[in-house]
């Protein structure tokens, strides 16, 4: 790619598809990032994401490396790639997958860099992941001062898609929802399944067992404004617009 000016938005893409733990919120930075991830994989019926610490340390420890040291690459300036990285830092999911960007001040401009990105956009949503980890790094005196670093990988199930040859349907109302949501799920084989509700950061605040074939309601009247995941196993995901 030709460099045009000190602005460009540089990207790259490595996917690694190789097969599976503390996770959590850090910065402003890395929840913003997640909430714009998550809300476009919801868009494309897949689970939300959730930060992960240790893939957080290694793609900032990486951006901080190829900005201290004046480089842009998937490969370390020591050799590594991203898996070895992660694993350096203590993961014990499999990682999968690594977006790079450098160039970008913002959130916001990297993150649609990535979108306008076939590759990069294929990455962010692909349904194999359940977790991710942000690093962003300032380096002024570099080539590009801003270097973006996304890891992927698949941990803990809770918030992972699994193969099931079953078919279930899911039906929710009202949405948007003030208190009591109407949940619906069909299944010809099952007679219970596991519900989640989450967070746009991929926090549970609602886990409960419940039939198949009957209209459930669950309370959402003590939970604040905003938007939620509702997630059964084996099934997209369904956004809650709570008011």
């Amino acid at each position: 790619m030709k460099l045009l000016n000190f602005h460009t938005i540089i990207l790259a893409i490595f996917l690694l598809t190789i097969f599976q733990n503390g996770y959590s919120q850090t910065n402003d930075e890395a929840i913003e990032m997640l909430r714009l991830v998550n809300e476009r994989r919801a868009q494309e019926g897949a689970q939300p994401l959730r930060l992960n610490t240790n893939l957080n340390k290694a793609a900032f420890n990486h951006s901080k490396d190829m900005g201290d040291n004046n480089y842009f690459s998937h490969t370390g300036l020591n050799g590594s790639n991203f898996s070895e990285r992660a694993i350096a830092e203590g993961y014990t999911g499999f990682p999968q997958g690594e977006n790079i960007a450098a160039g970008g001040a913002t959130v916001e401009a990297t993150f649609q860099q990535w979108v306008n990105s076939p590759g990069h956009l294929s990455n962010m949503l692909n349904k194999g992941h359940n977790e991710m980890g942000i690093g962003h790094a300032a380096v002024n005196g570099s080539r590009y001062t801003h270097y973006w670093t996304q890891i992927f990988g698949k941990g803990d199930e809770t918030l992972s898609i699994t193969d099931h040859t079953t078919t279930t349907s899911m039906a929710i109302y009202p949405n948007p929802v003030k208190d009591k949501l109407h949940i619906n799920i069909s299944n010809k084989i099952q007679v219970t399944t596991d519900l989640n509700i989450t967070t746009i950061t991929g926090q549970i605040v609602y886990k409960r067992t419940i039939p198949v074939n009957e209209d459930i309601v669950v309370n959402l009247n003590h939970l604040p404004q905003g938007i939620y995941f509702l997630t059964i196993p084996n099934n997209k995901a369904l956004k809650i617009l709570k008011q």
